[in-house]
């Protein structure tokens, strides 16, 4: 007639499936946490962007950019990175702006003096590069600078260095 199963065995494994669901769960959770459980510090990354940004705007392909010198003069004002398409104001978030940017030109000759410059943004950032440099403070602004050689329309050498500094510390960093 009927032959009866023996069901007790179900009963055992599914407590064993019940303790793997809850160990699998767990340790998604903590990969989770783990994962967004602090901010992630993009602000280098965002400082080599925007050099990356300035220097397309100053020099293409190995010449310099026609407005900003020719004939061998800078005729560039102080505005010219305007031009760039830079935003250097951060939303509303902040009542100061987070950025602040420095190209400064050397003949292939003379490195210890710059023959121009131009500066965009907020300066006193500029301090946090001291103390950067000597890793006194992680919560400080962060610096990058690059620099690249360039020539003009009349085949003058120049070095370019680019300073780069980006603040958004509240957000970027953990506390």
């Amino acid at each position: 007639m009927g032959i009866k199963k023996d069901k007790r065995g179900d009963k055992v494994v599914s407590i064993y499936w019940f303790a793997i669901l809850i160990i699998v769960a767990g340790g998604i959770f903590a990969m989770v946490y783990i994962f967004y459980g602090s901010p992630y510090d993009i602000r280098e990354i965002e400082a080599n962007l925007l050099i990356n940004q300035i220097a397309d705007c100053i020099s293409y392909a190995g010449k310099m950019n026609g407005n900003l010198i020719s004939n061998g003069e800078f005729r560039a004002e102080q505005n010219f990175l305007e031009g760039c398409h830079l935003n250097f104001n951060s939303s509303d978030e902040w009542e100061e702006e987070q950025y602040y940017t420095e190209v400064n030109f050397y003949t292939i000759n003379n490195l210890d003096s710059a023959v121009f410059n131009l500066k965009k943004g907020n300066n006193k950032w500029l301090l946090s590069c001291e103390l950067q440099e000597n890793k006194e403070e992680e919560r400080v602004a962060q610096c990058v600078e690059k620099s690249f050689y360039s020539l003009d329309n009349l085949n003058n050498q120049y070095i370019i260095k680019i300073l780069s500094v980006v603040r958004k510390s509240e957000k970027n960093v953990k506390i």
